[in-house]
C-alpha cells in the first residue's frame, strides 16, 4: 500500500504509516544493536555474520552480550524496545520455546511478541555413554535400563533444557525408571560421565569434540531430526525409537512485534547472504551445529511446532515450572 492511497484511513493512521514506509526505504541510518542471548561457540559465527551485514548496510553492528536469566533478560529487552529494526536478537530455542513451559515467570510470548527475521543453526545434541557400559545403541540401552530399574543415572546440563525434556519423552516413550542428574552447564556431565559418576549423558557435539574419538565416552545417537556428517554411521533416536520427537535446539534472530517489513526483509536477506558465506558455514560446522537458513515464516512456524513438542513433553512428565 502506498501513501497516496491511504486517504480513506485516520489521519493519525496514515501519517504513521507513511512514516514507517519512509523510515524502512532509508534503513539503516544508524549502528544496529545486536543483543546475543546464547553464550559459547556461537558468538563466534554471530561476530562472522556481524561483520559481513556491516559490509553490507553500511552500518555497524554492536554486539552486547546478555545472557542472563537463561535468555530471559534478553527477551525482555528486545519485546519493550522501539520496532524500527535498531535492536535485534540472537537467541536459541530455550528462551523462545522452552522457558514458557518450565519457568513460572516468563513475561513474554514468544508468538506475539516478537518479529522473526531469520532462523539459523541447530545445536547437535547426542546421548553418550561411559565405555563400561554394555550397550552401544538405544535399543540396548533401554534393555539395560529395564533390567536394572533404577540404577541408571542420566546426566544433563539442568532441568527444563532441551536435554532434560529428551531424557524425558525417552522415559515416556519406553516406561524405563532411571535417575536424572541434572548439572549447572555441559561439561560436568561429561567430567562425571568419563569418572563413572553416571552412566549415560546428554550433551552437545561442541562440549565433546576433543574427546569424541579418545574411547573415553562413546555417542550412541544423535538427539537431533537428522544425522550429524561427522558421525554418519551413529543413528538418531529416532530412528532407533519410534515416535520420538527431539526438543527444538534452532536459534534466530528477532525484534520487537510490529516491525515493518520491508525492514524484516532487509535483514532477512543481509543475514542469509552472511549465514549461507563460505567462512560461516564451515565455522558453524566446526562448532557442531547443523547450518541452516530460514525465513521469517518459517521461524515462527518453528516457534509454534516447538511449544506444542514442549508442552506435550512437560504435561506428560509431570515436570514443574520452576
Amino acid at each position: 500500500m502506498r501513501c497516496g492511497s491511504l486517504v480513506r484511513l485516520a489521519p493519525a493512521m496514515a501519517a504513521a504509516f507513511c512514516a514507517l514506509q519512509v523510515q524502512a526505504q532509508a534503513y539503516p541510518t544508524k549502528p544496529i544493536r545486536v543483543i546475543m542471548a546464547v553464550q559459547g561457540g556461537a558468538e563466534v559465527t554471530v561476530r562472522i555474520m556481524a561483520n559481513k551485514v556491516t559490509e553490507a548496510m553500511g552500518q555497524p553492528l554492536v554486539i552486547e552480550m546478555m545472557p542472563g536469566a537463561g535468555g530471559a533478560q534478553a527477551a525482555e529487552t528486545v519485546m519493550h524496545a522501539a520496532p524500527d529494526g535498531y535492536t535485534i536478537m540472537y537467541t536459541g530455542a530455550s528462551a523462545m520455546v522452552i522457558r514458557k513451559y518450565v519457568t513460572r515467570n516468563t513475561r513474554y510470548d514468544p508468538v506475539t511478541d516478537f518479529s522473526p527475521i531469520i532462523r539459523l543453526n541447530e545445536t547437535v545434541l547426542h546421548i553418550m555413554v561411559n565405555p563400561s557400559l554394555p550397550v552401544n545403541n538405544m535399543h540396548e540401552l533401554v534393555d539395560y535400563a529395564k533390567k536394572n530399574p533404577g540404577k541408571l543415572s542420566w546426566g544433563t546440563s539442568g532441568v527444563g533444557t532441551s536435554h532434560h525434556l529428551s531424557g524425558e519423552l525417552i522415559r515416556m516413550l519406553t516406561g524405563i525408571d532411571w535417575v536424572h542428574v541434572p548439572y549447572k552447564g555441559a561439561p560436568p556431565v561429561v567430567t562425571d560421565l568419563i569418572a563413572g559418576r553416571i552412566q549415560v549423558g546428554f550433551g552437545t557435539i561442541s562440549t565433546i569434540a576433543p574427546i569424541a574419538n579418545s574411547g573415553k565416552i562413546r555417542i550412541i545417537a544423535i538427539n537431533n531430526g537428522q544425522r550429524y556428517p561427522l558421525f554418519p554411521n551413529v543413528p538418531t533416536v529416532a530412528e532407533q525409537l519410534p515416535g520420538y520427537t527431539a526438543a527444538p535446539s534452532f536459534t534466530g534472530y528477532y525484534g520487537p512485534a510490529g516491525m515493518p517489513r520491508p525492514i524484516v526483509q532487509r535483514l532477512y536477506g543481509e543475514y542469509l547472504k552472511a549465514a549461507t558465506s563460505p567462512e560461516a558455514r564451515a565455522k558453524a560446522e566446526e562448532l557442531g551445529y547443523f547450518q541452516g537458513t530460514g525465513t521469517p515464516e518459517e521461524l515462527a512456524e518453528s516457534i509454534k511446532q516447538g511449544l506444542a513438542i514442549v508442552q506435550k513433553i512437560v504435561k506428560g512428565s509431570g515436570i514443574q515450572p520452576e
